[in-house]
């Protein structure tokens, strides 16, 4: 199976950018002199970015790979990075320290699934 480099390097990089959206959303929608920012837009971004940063993510691998199995590899390292940062990144707005463990699992997840169907595509 050879998913190594080119999978992980896709996925480090991919979670490295979101991880600097996640903080930016995080700061934006949890500053209490911010409270002023609508609230839907922030989580439509919440919900929009990391969606499409694991299918862009995935696909990137798996053209580079020719497999799905790289875009599911490269999304769930993307995944887990900035779910990671995105707990990490509520901790010190008083949010418990499992936002860290949920962020870093239900990341790596999402970003699995959704970048292996962006793999599917980056196969094409």
């Amino acid at each position: 199976m050879a998913l190594n480099g080119s999978a992980l390097a896709e996925g480090v990089r991919g979670g490295i950018a979101l991880s600097l959206a996640v903080i930016l959303l995080a700061v934006l929608g949890l500053t209490p002199s911010l409270r002023w920012i609508p609230e839907v837009p922030l989580i439509v971004a919440a919900i929009a970015v990391p969606v499409s940063g694991y299918a862009l993510t995935g696909y990137r691998a798996g053209r580079r790979a020719g497999r799905m199995a790289a875009g599911a590899l490269a999304g769930a390292v993307a995944g887990g990075i900035s779910g990671a940062v995105g707990g990490i990144a509520y901790v010190p707005f008083g949010k418990p320290l499992l936002n860290v463990v949920v962020g870093l699992l239900l990341g790596a997840i999402g970003g699995g699934v959704i970048g292996a169907g962006g793999g599917v595509l980056g196969r094409r």
